[in-house]
């Protein structure tokens, strides 16, 4: 859950270089790159913008499992924005990318167990994939945008967005009837309450959660992490409002918590999470290792 864009040196290698006979035998339609990469071009412009170094791509995305929907970037309602970056694998995402151009639409296949370990740090057993597991990635390139385009949008709209926000916290709360705070300004009601163990500092929580914007919008959960989820208690290594929350609860209790921006992901954008975005975790504590 932390935040780490880096300064890359990309080459986008041309069409005709990254190109391989078709692999009929696994994907039939699709053709393969050298790395391994599998890809269909639905509609195709090579004289269209193609993303350079650390440009952000506004994308039309859908993710399958096995041609089973795992995943609906659009999900959100909100733009989905990413940034160009160093591949973490052979034939992984970036390289798709570096192949398209503005306006174009694919379909990529790429290792699913690849995807768990480099891009999420899982286990890709724990998470149920294999080997043999696809992601199928079904991709519009709408527009780019440089580091520093998106910069200037991004501070031209702070003042609204951080009174939206804010604003838009205070009646959550309020309709919801939800009236115990801590100091750091996170909110909570508590489902039940027990008389199970605390965690202390350098103990490992295992947790059931279920995360969400304002508006109701599934944002994650550990069920689509393997059924559970572990954090280290006091290595900050998960959102400070979340943390915050396993401090407060003991074995066996279930809450729901209202984290505000300053507590969740703050005034900057992640992945297809908007700048001051308040987040909802509907958190259980399973087990204290």
């Amino acid at each position: 859950m932390k935040k780490h864009f880096s300064s890359i040196l990309f080459i986008c290698l041309s069409t005709m270089l990254l190109l391989t006979a078709c692999d009929k035998g696994k994907f039939p339609g699709y053709s393969m790159t050298a790395d391994g990469l599998y890809y269909k071009f639905y509609r195709q412009d090579a004289t269209a913008q193609q993303p350079q170094p650390t440009d952000f791509l506004k994308l039309e995305m859908v993710c399958y499992l096995n041609d089973s929907l795992y995943y609906d970037f659009q999900s959100s309602g909100r733009d989905v924005y990413t940034q160009m970056s160093e591949p973490k694998f052979v034939g992984d995402l970036q390289e798709a990318y570096a192949m398209m151009h503005v306006g174009d639409s694919a379909s990529f296949y790429v290792k699913a167990d690849s995807i768990a370990i480099r891009y999420y740090g899982q286990d890709p057993v724990a998470v149920g994939l294999t080997p043999k597991d696809y992601f199928r990635y079904e991709v519009k390139l709408v527009e780019l945008k440089t580091q520093a385009e998106l910069a200037k949008i991004a501070e031209e709209a702070r003042p609204m967005l951080k009174a939206a926000s804010e604003k838009a916290f205070a009646n959550y709360v309020e309709q919801n009837g939800i009236t115990d705070c801590t100091p750091s300004g996170l909110y909570y009601a508590k489902g039940n309450i027990t008389k199970g163990a605390k965690i202390d500092l350098g103990q490992t929580a295992v947790i059931k959660f279920d995360s969400y914007f304002l508006d109701g919008t599934l944002l994650g959960s550990s069920e689509q992490l393997g059924g559970t989820y572990e954090v280290k208690y006091g290595e900050h290594s998960v959102l400070m409002g979340l943390e915050e929350a396993i401090g407060m609860m003991r074995v066996g209790e279930k809450g729901r918590f209202v984290l505000p921006y300053t507590l969740a992901y703050g005034e900057n954008a992640y992945g297809n999470i908007p700048a001051y975005s308040n987040l909802v975790f509907d958190v259980e504590l399973v087990e204290i290792k």
